[in-house]
């Protein structure tokens, strides 16, 4: 059922041991006593009914059925209150530590998966080890106890009767294995139909701007309708599986208490058997059938969660990104940087970046231009490790970056996307993002610089303002001021601009500009343009082709060339701006 990486994950999240070891010991107690209980009822009515009996042993036996019944109510809410306890502090430790585990992975695996799959997936695995933890952990081995206990006493007080209880509980427990078999099977189809479920609905959520842009809502609904309409049909099949099962275990239930029942009234009558022996079988078959109903849920649930937190923890198979064992902490960087030889591919077979080879003095800006799909992402990519060359070397400062630890050269380098992501909270936590002890003090100078401050002070709440999921409260110019005060307050000596301003009006272009060339200053910087109008200062441009350096230059030195790919893109922009 649970396999020994599962329970060791599972182990591991438990940090209260003595709670654990209490709870259950509690549980054990508390039913170990319950299966008594019938027996001291069973044997009280018969004193009770006996001629001459004496009324001290009578209220002796009322009295301690009186005190084990508070006893074993105060035993049954300690271990419930334990086990709770235990499944929230085991979930929340798995959940997070999975998470951190999903975040280190590269940027290939949440660029070919999508997100509401993923944490739909891990959601329900770890919901489904809470449940089991919560009502299973502490409950399986003390019902175990119970039935046991419980049935070696019927045995010795009226063998006859327990044959019947025996053959049911044979009974219950063949046709509960039969069952969940096919439970199980069809659950993994379900899992797979809410996971591709809930997948589509994150992507509509996590992409509302395009689907409003489109006013493609309707069609949103009407695609997530049909994909959670599959996967109720799955959930109703999977459902009818189980009423059929319990439909077969209340026929097992209600036919053992009759038999019992009428078997003993009819011994009754015989005289082979006690009114007292009759009122404890009765009271045994609600106890017995009440471990077995227990026991087959708990089964269920079992095998449900280790399906489910198996598939969750699957994750864990897809290795994160490592330093490797040579990997070494740099604390500061001039800013030089080499390519030499490099190749790579996202499929080893297809590169996307052939033969790389250029240099970068410290300092000097270096603009990347072609069409799209040639690379230029790819290239900037490979200089923060995000992705790994099949084939060739890069360094900083003469350093091979394979041999700096990932944080320690991330630390080092700022980047402004075109897309700039927010957090949902407020304009001050998203700057201070870049380095997370900044006071306000220096979030403000770096919101000056990016000329960010003016339009921050008109909000409301300044700069306690909500942005909104992914910043929909903010425009795309003021996005990237945020994006710009980030990267200022960083400070790297490294710096990537990936169309930083390919999306901006006029107005906004202007003032991205102005906070781009402060933060420009003295970093060497990579800027990925569209607009060849905003590069033409840069030290070197580099031209790609079809994964290859075509050409390599400042503006000056490409536009000698009449036949060059960069002076065809030049020329062809300032035709088109020029009809505008």
């Amino acid at each position: 059922m649970f396999k020994s990486r599962e329970l060791n994950l599972i182990i591991s999240a438990v940090r209260d041991r003595r709670g654990l070891y209490f709870g259950i010991l509690a549980a054990l107690f508390a039913a170990t006593i319950s299966a008594i209980i019938p027996y001291i009822y069973g044997r009280l009515v018969d004193i009770a009914i006996t001629p001459h009996s004496q009324i001290k042993i009578i209220l002796g036996l009322i009295l301690l059925w009186l005190i084990l019944s508070f006893f074993i109510s105060w035993l049954n809410r300690y271990s419930n209150r334990k086990s709770y306890e235990l499944a929230v502090e085991v979930r929340n430790r798995l959940i997070v530590d999975l998470f951190h585990h999903i975040l280190n992975l590269p940027l290939k695996f949440h660029k070919e998966r999508k997100m509401g799959t993923i944490m739909d997936r891990a959601e329900r695995g770890m919901n489904d080890i809470f449940n089991f933890i919560e009502q299973t952990v502490f409950s399986f081995l003390p019902a175990v106890i119970s039935f046991f206990i419980a049935l070696i006493i019927l045995l010795f007080v009226e063998w006859r009767l327990s044959i019947i209880l025996v053959v049911a509980s044979f009974s219950y427990v063949l046709i509960t294995l039969a069952y969940t078999k096919n439970i199980v099977h069809k659950q993994k189809i379900m899992h797979r139909g809410w996971e591709n479920a809930y997948g589509g609905l994150w992507d509509s959520v996590f992409n509302v701007e395009a689907v409003k842009s489109s006013t493609n809502e309707e069609f949103e609904k009407r695609r997530n309708i049909k994909n959670f309409g599959i996967a109720a049909r799955i959930f109703k099949n999977w459902r009818s599986i189980w009423q059929k099962m319990d439909v077969w275990q209340g026929a097992i239930f209600t036919l053992s208490f009759v038999a019992v029942v009428s078997t003993g009234v009819f011994m009754l009558r015989a005289g082979t058997l006690t009114p007292g022996k009759l009122i404890m079988f009765i009271g045994y078959t609600s106890l017995l059938t009440s471990p077995l109903s227990r026991l087959a849920q708990q089964y269920r649930m079992a095998k449900t969660a280790s399906f489910s937190f198996r598939r969750a923890i699957a994750y864990y198979d897809i290795f994160p990104e490592k330093d490797l064992s040579i990997s070494r902490e740099i604390k500061e960087v001039r800013g030089k940087i080499s390519f030499n030889e490099v190749n790579f591919g996202y499929k080893k077979e297809n590169p996307t970046l052939k033969n790389i080879s250029f240099e970068v003095k410290p300092g000097e800006t270096v603009a990347l231009v072609g069409e799209s799909g040639v690379g230029k992402s790819t290239l900037v990519g490979l200089i923060g490790r995000y992705h790994i060359p099949q084939k060739g070397k890069i360094f900083i400062d003469g350093i091979d970056i394979r041999k700096i630890k990932i944080k320690s050269l991330r630390d080092k380098i700022g980047v402004v996307p075109q897309e700039v992501l927010l957090f949902n909270d407020t304009i001050k936590n998203n700057i201070r993002y870049g380095r997370i002890n900044a006071n306000d003090e220096e979030v403000i100078i770096a919101t000056k610089a990016a000329n960010a401050h003016e339009f921050i002070e008109k909000f409301p709440n300044k700069y306690n303002q909500l942005v909104g999921e992914r910043g929909i409260k903010l425009s795309t110019g003021q996005k990237q001021r945020v994006a710009i005060a980030r990267a200022i307050l960083r400070d790297p000596k490294i710096l990537i601009l990936d169309e930083a301003t390919s999306a901006l009006d006029s107005a906004s272009e202007r003032l991205v500009q102005e906070a781009l060339k402060k933060l420009i200053k003295g970093r060497t910087t990579f800027i990925i343009a569209h607009r060849l109008s905003t590069i033409q200062h840069a030290d070197k441009i580099i031209v790609l082709e079809k994964g290859k350096i075509a050409e390599m230059g400042t503006h000056g030195e490409l536009m000698k060339n009449p036949m060059g790919i960069y002076r065809n893109f030049w020329e062809l922009q300032t035709a088109i701006q020029s009809i505008r």
